[in-house]
């Protein structure tokens, strides 16, 4: 049974969209989010998904509503703290002003960061149900789902929270952070059948179905901007990111932990690290815009930069235990 708690006795959420922030206002670190053009009344959403993983920071799927003062939205939140072993089910209802949450913690007894899961939603008039690899975690069939009566936008977001009693401490050093979309799938509703409508598998950013934010919202400490959406090898990556690291971070074996050596020919940047693993890399700019991100396996990759001004970049590469940084120079 879901729990009913009080919006005054809720730090923070997803939903604090309300209060949206222009984009000048840029707060400490970049985010980013995606979210639908079209809405949809009822269904089953299910997508493969590998979320950030780091204390303050969260990743998502939602189903979104807010106009004529009164709040719709489900939630499916992947708390970063604690190993990333925890999903926030919520819904979310209400005049604007005083919304109510029906939150409650699901603990599937693994790390959500580490590989790719396949998360479901089911949403009907009867109830509203959460899934992880086809295992139901949560079905809520209580009267809070008879609000939940508008077409909905859906959106991903990574966002980092200000509350750290309840998303926990930011850890800075973590960054940056990578959400990933493998597919996604919606199956319409009727009569109690799902059929499926269409599948999205990312092979190219289909803007007739996407648009990337540009706003913040308050208790959130990321702009979201579009730099930090790419597609990256049949994958939507949603990156979390730090304009300004902190300057001594070269921390896997110093400096001779990597070698970085720019191809003119090829326009690529050659990366040799000293051990063969699993890495995650970010090549960015010093506005913090992401020129390339991906994971990768060995202890060589290249990295393309495409039409990239000459300059400064700096370039991350992170393993599961560390990360080191870069600064490198484009000729």
């Amino acid at each position: 049974m879901s729990s009913r708690i009080d919006v005054k006795k809720i730090t923070i959420s997803v939903t604090m969209l309300l209060s949206l922030t222009p984009l000048f206002a840029q707060k400490t670190y970049r985010g980013a989010e995606v979210y639908s053009k079209n809405t949809v009344l009822y269904g089953k959403f299910e997508m493969s998904m590998k979320m950030v993983k780091g204390s303050g920071m969260l990743s998502t799927f939602f189903t979104y509503k807010n106009s004529e003062g009164f709040w719709e939205e489900i939630d499916i939140e992947i708390m970063g703290k604690n190993n990333a072993t925890e999903l926030s089910s919520n819904i979310i209802t209400g005049p604007s002003s005083s919304t109510v949450h029906h939150q409650k913690s699901l603990y599937p007894g693994y790390t959500l960061a580490d590989t790719f899961h396949t998360y479901g939603l089911e949403w009907t008039p009867d109830y509203v149900a959460w899934f992880i690899d086809n295992v139901e975690l949560r079905r809520d069939t209580s009267k809070v789902v008879d609000e939940l009566t508008s077409p909905e936008t859906y959106r991903f977001n990574t966002w980092i929270s200000c509350a750290p009693g309840w998303a926990g401490t930011i850890d800075r050093s973590a960054l940056p952070q990578y959400q990933y979309v493998d597919w996604i799938e919606y199956y319409r509703y009727d009569t109690g059948t799902f059929t499926l409508d269409w599948r999205d598998d990312f092979e190219t950013f289909d803007d007739t179905r996407w648009s990337k934010a540009t706003w913040t919202f308050d208790c959130n400490e990321v702009t979201f901007t579009p730099d930090n959406v790419t597609i990256e090898s049949g994958k939507l990556v949603l990156a979390l990111t730090d304009p300004n690291p902190p300057s001594s971070i070269d921390r896997i074996k110093g400096s001779e932990s990597m070698e970085v050596m720019q191809n003119r020919s090829t326009g690529d940047l050659q990366v040799k690290l000293s051990e063969s693993g699993t890495y995650k890399y970010h090549l960015y700019d010093l506005q913090g815009k992401t020129i390339s991100a991906n994971e990768i396996d060995g202890d060589s990759f290249a990295i393309p930069y495409g039409d990239c001004k000459p300059g400064i970049y700096f370039l991350i590469v992170q393993s599961k235990d560390n990360f080191v940084t870069r600064k490198v120079l484009l000729e």
